[in-house]
């Protein structure tokens, strides 16, 4: 009932069709009470020998009747019901979606994938157990149980009823101690196959990466331990509902002794015929089947409470980065200016980023660079605005703070290639038309040539159309980063943001790459990398260590300095110099 309150806005929606369906299970249930008295009538005319043959066509034209019309309104109200509770659950996991997509990195960093995916499919299907079964039982139970109960009492015996209700009380307590074990164990089992979700998600994702390291054996081992702890999880669950039904057997035992040991005693006592008494235990086998609905509908609620309590989890957690109330769109201006104090992640106390201020206008190439883990990446996410600024820290976007722009409005502004491009499953079209779905094929296959991919996709059996698997595994790591290049390019967002996005690829095609973007002028470029030659051209180079900047300027400029950007800008230079060099003697 707990449950059901809860979800009582959810039903809300619904009622028609759940008030519809209970009219025709209290139909059923008075439908259900005619074939016993009608059963009962027989017999007691047959012990007096006064039933005739018309008589006896007509009682079962009677019971056939209210067999067909059972038949029509069972149908009815399943259908009714469980057609709710598909679209209630629909709604919840579009709902799920929603929010998950809502949802800032800290979030993710929390919770790992297997785990929501347990979420949206395990936990949902338990509610939509409950929206439909559960619910269906539950009025089933109290409509078909009061319903017998009153035609025991006013049809046949109000005192033999009291007598086979005795041992009622213990069943009802035996069920509710089984209820309070069933949630405690269905939500260990659960969780159990959230990890074991995350188990087989990472192995199959890390495939490549399984087999490299020949870890096909400690996968396999891991795997097996988490998959016998999900077994005998479900099995602690297995335990208690295998209870319900057997102690629901035994009380209605009881209470089968007691109608006929109190019948018999009655019909001694000319209190009751032999019809009523066959009436009776008819009525007494029919209230036997709601009672083990019970049973089983306490073990449909309890796993389906289990699991709304985890979703609740899920949805009372808020985005840490949402608009703030008067956040407006964003403006005309495409000019960034950089005054980071101080940033830290929310789940560590140590600065990744100090003391980084810096300009860049629009139309501008901005280069950064430095060592691996210097906080480069980190930069672009702030100015995504995956997380918030701290200690009086701010970005600007044409004189304006991000965070007073509504984020999809900022995020517009953007077209960012990560260092490990996400390509999903499906055409190279559909991957390279991410950023913006109505794109012509033209505008594709034009954005494809910026990003030096067109004759390669070309090259495939189906071009364009053909098939990439999951994160685009039958393609080069190349190859990703330029199809994800293409996606920026096609967003037509006015600023680039580029993170080491050509470290996969040929000194050959990064030169083409480089060339054309050195074209799109109307853009700003903010380009993280390692390969300290593509920064030759850029208005602006950023070098960072530790989170700070320690060197700025020209390329120029930071040769003069005889610095860190010097020094390594130097040793490339001398390993490409040698690699045009071995090029030419092996030509």
């Amino acid at each position: 009932m707990t449950l059901l309150w809860k979800m009582r806005f959810i039903l809300k929606a619904y009622w028609k069709q759940y008030l519809l369906a209970f009219v025709c299970l209290q139909t059923v249930a008075i439908l259900n009470q005619l074939p016993p008295w009608l059963i009962g009538r027989v017999v007691d005319e047959i012990t007096t020998d006064s039933l005739t043959g018309d008589e006896l066509w007509m009682i079962m034209a009677g019971i056939l009747i209210s067999a067909v019309a059972i038949y029509g309104l069972r149908y009815v109200w399943r259908a009714l019901l469980y057609g709710a509770s598909v679209n209630i659950v629909r709604e919840q996991r579009d709902l799920l979606f929603q929010h998950l997509t809502r949802m800032s990195p800290a979030f993710y960093h929390r919770h790992t994938t297997g785990d929501l995916m347990a979420h949206a499919t395990n936990d949902l299907n338990a509610v939509e157990d409950c929206a439909g079964g559960g619910i269906m039982t539950l009025i089933d139970s109290f409509i078909a149980g009061f319903t017998v109960l009153a035609a025991m009492i006013f049809v046949v015996s109000g005192k033999l009823t009291l007598w086979i209700l005795i041992p009622f009380p213990a069943l009802i307590w035996a069920t509710s101690r089984y209820g309070i074990l069933m949630h405690e164990r269905f939500g260990k089992a659960q969780e159990s196959f959230s990890a074991l979700n995350e188990e087989a998600r990472e192995t199959v994702s890390g495939i490549r990466a399984v087999r490299a390291h020949q870890l096909n054996n400690r996968q396999h081992r891991r795997f097996h331990e988490q998959s016998r702890n999900t077994l005998d999880a479900n099995r602690r669950v297995a335990r208690v509902d295998a209870l319900f039904i057997p102690s629901v057997q035994i009380f209605f035992g009881l209470a089968f002794v007691i109608a006929l040991m109190g019948g018999a005693w009655l019909i001694q006592g000319n209190e009751m015929t032999i019809g009523m008494l066959t009436t009776f235990t008819l009525y007494l086998g029919q209230l036997l089947s709601p009672m083990m609905q019970l049973g089983w509908q306490f073990s449909i609620f309890q796993r389906g409470s289990a699991s709304w309590n985890r979703l609740e989890k899920l949805f009372a957690q808020k985005p840490e980065v949402t608009d703030q109330p008067d956040a407006t769109e964003a403006p005309a201006s495409h000019d960034l200016r950089f005054a980071i104090n101080s940033f830290n992640y929310p789940d560590s106390e140590r600065p990744v980023l100090e003391d980084i201020h810096f300009n860049a206008p629009a139309g501008s190439f901005i280069g950064i660079t430095g060592r691996t883990g210097s906080g480069k990446s980190s930069l672009f996410r702030v100015l995504l605005r995956e997380f918030n600024l701290q200690d009086s820290s701010s970005i600007t976007l044409g004189n304006q703070p991000i965070e007073s722009i509504k984020l999809h409005a900022l995020r517009d502004q953007f077209a960012w290639v990560p260092q490990e491009p996400m390509l999903f499953s499906g055409s190279i079209a559909r991957n390279i038309a991410l950023s913006n779905p109505d794109a012509t094929q033209a505008e594709i296959e034009k954005a494809a040539k910026q990003a030096a991919i067109h004759d390669e996709i070309m090259a495939f059996q189906n071009g364009y159309e053909t098939l990439l698997g999951e994160h685009g595994i039958n393609l080069s790591g190349g190859q990703k980063q330029r199809v994800a290049f293409a996606r920026a390019l096609l967003a037509d967002a006015p600023i680039l943001l580029l993170d080491d996005a050509f470290s996969a690829l040929d000194m050959k095609t990064e030169a083409t790459i480089l060339k054309n973007l050195a074209s799109l002028h109307s853009k700003t470029i903010l380009l993280i990398t390692q390969r300290l030659p593509e920064l030759i051209k850029a208005d602006h180079i950023l070098v960072i260590e530790e989170g700070r900047i320690v060197e700025q300027g020209t390329h120029g400029t930071l040769l003069g300095n005889e610095g860190w950007y010097a020094r390594i800008y130097r040793q490339q230079a001398r390993t490409l110099q040698l690699q045009d060099f071995n090029q030419q003697v092996s030509a």
